[in-house]
């Protein structure tokens, strides 16, 4: 063996054993006192070369070997191996490290006693070692650690955890283990530890460790609960391509059956995306009437009975880019029976958690849980920079008729087209105009069908008087006909058109009064109070409309005359903060602290007929926002006859950086004021305590007043640590239906229990 000892550190790069001696005998030449060639810069490293940095290097030509020995740090295209001692073969590629072993890869890091490994393939064999997964923040200890693969690797007697230090709060413990990134890990004879106390033990353990998506099983739940019994959920994931996948799930309840769900998913852009939703059982349990049933299987809160046993829901939405710059969307939302929505409210694919998915996904709602007429759509628009072109298909499915197979008289619109101009200038003109038109097919099972159309322009001349004062009368011609295509009531009318034309008149006066104000708080420097007062007149003729047709009686079938003049008064306060010089954007932040609106109408038809009462109930509105964590949103009903209070809402929420949260509403509307909102009286509660940086209280709590029922209450406590958590809750619904939830987050493992 020929060796040559340096006595500084040599760098080396191994990828030819011509290149490696001309750069030891640089070296050399580098260190003795005579050198001529010290200056000469030394010959570029192939990109594909090892660095290598020890106190001693030698070299072996009989076996093309590499010993280094004493701080040993070689390097290579973001790896990095340090050790006490390093035998590197450049024919074989082989490395063998001992001593302090630690192999940096990317973000992830192996250490141990002893590392033998092929440099090419990454394959390898680790004594004594822990493997840190950086993404997943997996730590994996075995006695011996095979490295299977880049991204693989197989442990015999492992422990895993996600804890830092050397006590974690919980581990796995697994006869065999696999891991593999962007994949999975199975475990066989797995037992959950804490601390020293053995928790559960499954033959079998299987756990995502993926970056990106990739099929497979998801994180299971479990959940007990009075009307499902023992419950347990098991979702699967499919990722079909880059722009489509899908999930389905088996949620087997021990009082109800089974039920089986998918979900399909594609988005191809921002604009053609799409979601559908699928799921259903056939349920061993009816509400009946029979005995307890309606009690312990039912909602009682409707008159309705629920006695099928096929049970489902499906629902998706979807958005679609069309040729010539049109774009559709649909709306699909089909349920077996009323009380569906309502017995899987919460949890996987229930009914918020879907409603969350469409708001977010999609910015577009879907019908509350307790509606049991469901909404769905399709519509085809195109846009051009003032007017809009809309054809909507509407279908209103009502599950009770539906159920029942009772004559179904839901109204229709198959299709409705609109074609509305934004407001716009008349050429070079003063004059403004807009223009709303609507075409409506309606069908109905059993009751009169046919077809309206509007047709209303509208003309305005806005004026700015004293540079202050904003006056705009304005003036709309409406124009509607109606065919019937079949009366209902009386088949034998020979009366299929009927023809409306009536005018309406409306003068908006407003003024803006201002002040600024110097202020130097929380950062702010300066405040705007602003008051808006204004003056709406309004004005339809009376004109008799018992010879139009009527369809489902909204505002365009019959429309009421109106003689009213509205006054409102609005003042804001907005805050100025200066935003620092090398923040991007604007120079300024703006926040609105507050707004307080005053509005009142008085009817002057009512005046002329001597109503004792033509004033309207005065509506206040206020919203706050007085601090970065402080919100509050109200508004008041006050009669001004009797002096009495006949509606009122508010809801205040407070929150900071630390999690606390604090939110309450009240809603009351007295009887006489609105038929849908009649004997409304309501509170809800919601609150969320940090009791400390990781161990907090939650509860929430709503009842309906006015019936003195509970509509949702419960309250659980939470813990957050580096590597885990746990929630504990408890929830009570209306009917009684209780249901106690125990969650186990472990980091990087998911979620455990419902």
């Amino acid at each position: 063996m020929h060796a040559r000892k340096f006595s500084q550190h040599g760098l080396i790069a191994f990828s030819s054993p011509l290149a490696v001696w001309i750069l030891f005998s640089i070296a050399m030449m580098a260190t003795g006192p005579s050198s001529t060639m010290a200056e000469e810069p030394a010959a570029p490293l192939p990109p594909e070369a090892w660095q290598i940095n020890a106190d001693r290097v030698s070299y072996d030509p009989t076996t093309d070997a590499y010993e280094a020995e004493g701080n040993v740090s070689i390097t290579r295209e973001g790896r990095t191996l340090t050790a006490d001692m390093v035998r590197l073969n450049q024919t074989s590629r082989e490395a063998w490290a001992e001593g302090n072993v630690r192999l940096i890869s990317g973000e992830d890091t192996l250490t141990g006693r002893t590392l033998q490994m092929d440099l090419d393939k990454e394959t390898g064999r680790l004594t004594d070692g822990k493997v840190f997964l950086s993404q997943n923040h997996f730590y994996i200890t075995g006695r011996e650690i095979e490295k299977t693969g880049p991204q693989s690797y197989h442990v015999q007697n492992a422990t895993l955890t996600s804890c830092d230090g050397p006590d974690p709060d919980w581990h796995i413990t697994s006869k065999d283990l696999k891991v593999t990134i962007e994949g999975y890990g199975f475990a066989t004879h797995a037992a959950l530890w804490a601390e020293k106390l053995p928790l559960v033990y499954t033959p079998f353990l299987a756990f995502p460790v993926k970056l990106q998506r990739q099929s497979g099983l998801l994180t299971p739940e479990f959940g007990l609960s009075d009307r499902h019994g023992a419950e347990y959920l098991q979702p699967a994931f499919w990722a079909i391509n880059d722009s489509m996948d899908a999930t389905f799930f088996t949620h087997y309840m021990s009082k109800r059956g089974t039920r089986l769900g998918g979900e399909y998913r594609y988005a191809v852009s921002d604009f053609s995306k799409g979601t559908v939703m699928v799921d259903g059982f056939q349920d061993r349990q009816v509400d009946d009437g029979q005995g307890q049933n309606s009690q312990q299987w039912g909602y009682t809160g409707d008159s309705y009975l629920r006695p099928n046993q096929d049970r489902y829901w499906v629902r998706g939405k979807v958005d679609q880019e069309l040729p010539a710059g049109m774009t559709a969307r649909l709306d699909l939302d089909v349920v077996s029976d009323q009380d569906y929505l309502k017995e899987f409210q919460s949890g996987v694919n229930g009914f918020d958690m879907t409603r969350s998915y469409f708001l977010d996904t999609f910015g577009r709602d879907i019908d509350d849980y307790n509606d049991h007429v469901r909404k769905n759509q399709l519509n085809i628009n195109r846009l051009w920079d003032r007017y809009a072109f809309n054809a909507d298909a509407r279908w209103y499915d009502d599950v009770i008729k539906r159920r029942s197979g009772v004559p179904d008289n839901t109204l229709q619109n198959l299709p409705e087209l609109t074609l509305d101009g934004a407001k716009q200038k008349i050429f070079g003109s003063p004059f403004y105009f807009d223009l709303a038109t609507r075409y409506t097919n309606f069908y109905r099972e059993e009751g009169t069908r046919g077809q309206r159309a509007d047709l209303y322009p509208r003309a305005y001349y806005p004026m700015r008087f004293f540079e202050g004062v904003f006056v705009e009368p304005s003036a709309g011609v409406r124009q509607t006909a109606w065919h019937i295509d079949e009366w209902g009531s009386d088949p034998d009318d020979d009366r299929r058109n009927y023809y409306r034309s009536i005018y309406d008149l409306m003068l908006d006066t407003s003024t803006d009064f201002y002040r600024v104000f110097e202020l130097d708080t929380a950062g702010y420097d300066r405040l705007k109070h602003g008051i808006k007062p204004e003056v709406i007149y309004e004005y339809i003729p009376e004109q008799d409309q018992e010879e139009t047709a009527r369809f489902n009686f909204d505002e365009l079938d019959e429309i009421e005359p109106q003689n009213l003049v509205t006054f409102a008064l609005t003042n804001t306060l907005t805050a100025r903060k200066p935003l620092p010089p090398e923040a991007k954007g604007p120079d300024y932040f703006y926040n609105p602290l507050m707004r307080f609106k005053l509005s009142e109408s008085f009817d002057i038809n009512k005046y002329k007929d001597d109503d004792p009462r033509p004033f309207s109930d005065l509506l206040a509105e206020l919203d706050l926002t007085p601090g970065r964590y402080i919100w509050l949103d109200s508004d008041a009903l006050w009669r001004p006859y009797d002096g009495r209070f006949y509606g009122y809402s508010a809801a205040l929420r407070l929150w900071d950086l630390r999690g606390d949260l604090f939110r309450v509403q009240y809603r009351y509307r007295q009887e006489e004021l609105e038929e849908e909102v009649k004997g409304l009286k309501s509170v809800q509660l919601a609150a969320v305590l940090q009791l400390t940086q990781t161990v907090g209280v939650r509860g929430h709590y709503e009842r309906n007043i006015e019936t003195d029922t509970l509509i949702e209450a419960g309250g659980g406590v939470f813990y957050r640590g580096q590597c885990w958590g746990f929630n504990v809750d408890y929830k009570e619904e209306e009917e009684h239906n209780r249901s106690i939830s125990f969650m186990i987050q472990l980091s990087g493992l998911g979620t455990l229990g419902q």
